[in-house]
């Protein structure tokens, strides 16, 4: 073999080395690279998701805050009107309303089961089964024919307790919240 011909086979074997090696190389880069975009998909939907249900939780929230807040206006100012003299003319009105509000509280705490932290959950629960629980109570304490005299002071005590009892759950509830969406 001639000096020039072993040269040139040195430089033919090594420039296919190196081709073969750049091969290499890029496909090792496009492999890294292709992985990369997925985990930055990835952590791009994993964002987004997590937006989309901190949005949701914050609407069930505030759903749950509003129909709390009008279950206790409710037995704030319409329920002692049930007691007073002309209270057995109002109550079918009443009962209507109550079944109203009752439902809007039902419906607002289901999306705090759907979306809520597991504490905003359990204080809704705890505020609806409060907020229902009283209620019920108070109108079925009424009996079909009004109040007597001597029920009266009981009744309005009750709605001081239901109406305590509702603020109280309805604090906690807040609390729970406020704890959820601030990430503590």
């Amino acid at each position: 073999m001639e000096f020039g011909t072993a040269t040139q086979l040195i430089t033919v074997g090594a420039t296919l080395s190196g081709v073969v090696l750049t091969l290499l190389a890029n496909a090792s880069l496009e492999r890294r690279k292709a992985r990369d975009t997925r985990e930055l998909e990835s952590m791009r939907l994993d964002s987004e998701h997590s937006a989309w249900l901190r949005e949701e939780r914050t609407k069930a929230y505030a759903s749950l805050s509003l129909a709390g807040e009008e279950v206790l206006q409710f037995i704030r100012s319409e329920m002692p009107l049930l007691i007073g003299s002309d209270g057995a003319a109002r109550r079918a009105d009443a009962e209507a309303r109550w079944r109203e509000l009752r439902t809007e509280l039902r419906k607002a705490y289901n999306q705090v089961a759907l979306f809520g932290a597991d504490q905003a959950r359990t204080a809704g629960l705890h505020m609806w089964r409060t907020a229902r629980s009283g209620g019920n109570d108070f109108l079925r304490g009424l009996g079909p024919d009004g109040v007597a005299p001597s029920e009266q002071l009981d009744l309005s005590e009750q709605i001081r307790t239901i109406a305590s009892d509702l603020g109280t759950a309805d604090d906690r509830f807040l609390e729970a919240c406020r704890k959820d969406l601030q990430g503590g």
